[in-house]
């Protein structure tokens, strides 16, 4: 019994360092995201005010699609959670029970890391379309 405890706490250890670093990844995309979000504010109200919006429109289109790409990371990377908490259970069912079989927890830790892998791809172009966005509002103050 002791041994398949010290199993069960080594296989939560583990799952504990995957768990905080997706919550520290999602505490960076909810930043960036804020700060987006903020952005977009910020850039409407400019063109209501503003007698030629059409560079603050170009970047408020751009700042529009990273949010969009920002809300894909993060829901992907919620999927990724939840994929390593039905591994992490199952696998604590698999130590004292005996099921579900081994294939299942290879289809769950498959997932979870595609989910995270297409999350990272996601705040990628988030980054490329923040460049964009700088690039604009830089021509916009010459």
């Amino acid at each position: 019994m002791v041994n398949q405890l010290d199993d069960i706490v080594g296989l939560v250890t583990g799952s504990l360092v995957l768990f905080s670093s997706i919550g520290l990844f999602a505490l960076t995309l909810n930043t960036r995201y804020t700060h987006s979000i903020g952005r977009v504010r910020d850039l409407y109200d400019e063109i209501k005010n503003n007698d030629s919006p059409v560079k603050l429109t170009k970047e408020l289109e751009f700042m529009v699609h990273r949010c969009h790409l920002l809300k894909w990371s993060f829901g992907l990377l919620l999927c990724s959670g939840l994929s390593s908490g039905l591994f992490l259970l199952c696998s604590i069912l698999i130590r004292f029970m005996g099921y579900p079989t081994d294939e299942i927890l290879l289809v769950f830790i498959i997932l979870s890391v595609l989910f995270i892998f297409s999350s990272m791809i996601f705040l990628f172009m988030d980054v490329l379309a923040s460049l964009k966005a700088t690039l604009i509002h830089i021509q916009d103050l010459k």
